[in-house]
């Protein structure tokens, strides 16, 4: 109460022995509300003070959150350091452009975003809520095929998607958001068994005496020739030894339903999905028939099993999840992804084993081969855990600790840039840093699958004789690193102003970068398209190719100079060619159609600068067109992208579904 006040307020006399009562706190800490005693209000109180107990307080006024002493200084650290990064950009841009960059690295590695990953953890406000901008680019509507509601965060390919469809309009509305998520629905895959996957399945099994489908093995080589060498989570080995055991014993004592037999049938399904298409037809069903009648074995399974907590089951959910993703279903795929870590937690495989264990090795390094092969699948998992780097594995498994690391910084780019309200300097310099930590995280990598950094280097036919499963790891890492830059870089064409552009060197730096990188994604996709079999039922290739285009449609609209228009037509034309090759994919196919009505939109545009300068009531508004927003893992990666970033890079407001690891 304030000492004019004080004094304004009547004397009251009371006896002289009499002390006067303090009046009642209007906000007392929680121990002294607690003991029913009258809090000073003080930080620390006194009671709390001299007891040498934490005082914290909580109410409605602070949004039920815990105010300790150790958050408030972390908060003031915080401040520190980001007003002194602001002030170094206030002056580098009054000294000029060309002094920006010196004032940038000084001051960006004492970011504690990129430095310190607990910090930002331990800050539950810009993680926990969304900032007004962020929401705005949020997508979440009705897929009215299936009647669930979705939902795509900020840095997604669905809310790239979204942006880029809706460019020029104003009117975002949740009828809007579903009428795009609908359309880039796959009627084919109906995770409730279609009636054309039933009857299937009931003519096959009329058909065939065995329940093991052993007309279709090579689906099995498919999985371990392909997806095997991305998540190896699998020993080879260890389960064809289990499938002829399987196949060898066919009587009905052989045919009870376990956990082992819903993970045969989801890697039947994705070996049959992912595979290369045979000339002949088994049985007269295509590959996606087969697919989608495992899918649903393996579910059927599932759910006849019930809550069954093992490996197998683990892994089974692991496999059906990468099904929902390559079926361009991200919405799906994130449940199963979260059904694997649950039963995961639940059997503590993300423990390291005790004194006591008596499991044998090979299972403890399947169990830390699923736990990492299901980190690196969830990009959004904690920063703070660790890896045993001295499993006894097949050379191909050292890719799962290196996606870990891969995730750390998707995670780290969302939440410090895109969950966030940030400035554009601010922003700048986190992805100075972030990027950073990229190429440190590449030069670690096996020179075999490190990607390439840019068009300029030179090419060679070194890698021509490498084995097969270091040709896809680095092909997959090379996709997978230049969609990250793109998600990092493509922030400053999404946020920035042109008046920031213009100031800030460093962001025309950044958005040359991430054009690079989608060319280079673009190129990468069509060239391999051209060459290679397998590569064209990848269907999650998708939302790679999806976001590049999309990010190269957004420069079109708003940076893009003349000259530049006819080379980013011809990679946009190059996208949608990508898409449109993938005709057994109906989202393919739907996202083809909507990549060539921006397209059409943003050549309109570009003819019609001179009359928008002319008349700015019909311009086209600088930074992010506000829309609601995503794509998964596209997380699309925006994504994700898985991570990965992808169609199915969901974000999530410090909501971390992973348990930290002992080190």
């Amino acid at each position: 109460m304030d000492e004019s006040t004080d004094s304004q307020v009547p004397q009251v006399n009371r006896p002289a022995a009499q002390r006067p009562r303090r009046p009642r706190a209007a906000r007392a800490c929680d121990l002294c509300r607690s003991k029913k005693y009258k809090c000073d209000e003080s930080y620390p109180c006194s009671y709390c003070q001299s007891r040498n107990v934490e005082c914290v307080y909580k109410g409605q006024d602070m949004s039920r959150m815990r105010m300790t002493s150790s958050y408030v200084r972390q908060l003031e650290e915080q401040v520190k350091s980001l007003s002194s990064i602001v002030e170094n950009y206030e002056k580098a841009a009054t000294d000029g452009p060309s002094n920006s960059p010196e004032g940038i690295v000084t001051n960006a590695s004492s970011l504690p975003i990129a430095q310190h990953p607990t910090v930002m953890e331990a800050f539950p406000t810009p993680n926990s809520i969304s900032s007004w901008h962020t929401r705005e680019q949020e997508v979440s509507g009705m897929n009215t095929h299936t009647r669930d509601v979705e939902f795509y965060g900020s840095s997604s390919s669905v809310a790239l998607l979204s942006h880029v469809r809706r460019t020029g309009e104003e009117d975002n509305d949740d009828d809007d958001a579903g009428a795009l998520l609908s359309s880039l629905h796959n009627p084919h895959f109906d995770a409730s068994g279609s009636q054309d996957t039933q009857r299937g399945r009931r003519s096959t099994e009329e058909s065939d005496h065995s329940p093991w489908y052993l007309q279709c093995r090579n689906f099995i080589d498919g999985f371990f020739s392909a997806i095997h060498y991305i998540h190896p989570i699998l020993d080879k080995t260890s389960f064809v030894q289990r499938c002829e055991s399987l196949w060898a014993g066919e009587g009905p004592e052989n045919k009870r339903i376990t956990s082992f037999v819903a993970l045969y049938y989801s890697i039947l399904s994705i070996g049959a999905l992912v595979g290369t298409r045979e000339d002949e037809l088994i049985d007269g069903m295509t590959n996606l028939a087969w697919s989608r009648k495992f899918f649903d074995r393996a579910k059927d399974c599932c759910n006849r099993l019930g809550m069954v907590t093992d490996l197998d089951m683990v892994q089974c959910y692991f496999i059906l999840a990468k099904v929902c993703q390559n079926e361009l279903h991200p919405h799906l795929s994130y449940m199963y992804v979260g059904l694997a870590i649950r039963t995961a937690l639940a059997m503590g495989i993300n423990r390291e084993p005790g004194p006591n264990s008596k499991k044998p090795p090979s299972l403890l390094r399947a169990e830390t081969r699923t736990w990492w092969g299901l980190y690196s699948l969830e990009t959004n998992g904690q920063s703070e855990t660790g890896m045993d780097s001295e499993m006894a594995e097949h050379a191909c498994c050292a890719i799962i600790e290196h996606m870990v690391h891969f995730s750390k910084i998707t995670r780290n780019i969302c939440l410090s840039i895109y969950l966030p309200e940030t400035t554009i300097p601010m922003m700048v310099a986190m992805a100075g840093q972030i990027e950073r930590d990229l190429e440190a995280w590449t030069q670690k990598l096996p020179e075999a699958i490190r990607p390439m950094g840019s068009s300029t280097q030179v090419p060679s036919l070194r890698g021509v004789r490498d084995v097969q499963w270091v040709k896809r790891q680095r092909l997959v890492l090379n996709l997978r690193y230049h969609n990250l830059r793109i998600l990092l870089f493509g922030s400053f064409l999404l946020r920035s102003t042109a008046q920031e552009r213009a100031t800030m060197s460093d962001t025309k730096i950044g958005i040359q970068k991430c054009l690079e990188s989608a060319k280079q994604t673009i190129e990468t996709i069509y060239q391999t398209y051209q060459h290679s079999d397998f590569f064209r039922t990848w269907f999650y290739n998708t939302t790679y190719t999806v976001f590049a285009a999309s990010i190269i449609l957004v420069y079109m609209t708003q940076e893009a100079v003349e000259s530049e228009m006819q080379p980013l037509l011809r990679l946009v034309d190059m996208a949608i060619e990508i898409l449109m090759i993938m005709d057994e994919c109906v989202v393919a196919l739907q996202a083809a159609k909507l990549l060539q009505g921006a397209r059409e939109k943003a050549t309109q545009k570009s003819s019609s600068q001179a009359a928008a300068a002319v008349n700015p009531g019909t311009s086209w508004p600088d930074g992010m067109v506000y829309l609601n927003h995503y794509w998964g893992p596209m997380n699309l990666l925006d994504g994700d992208l898985d991570q990965n970033l992808d169609m199915s890079s969901i974000d999530f407001d410090a909501a971390s579904l992973f348990m930290s690891m002992p080190h």
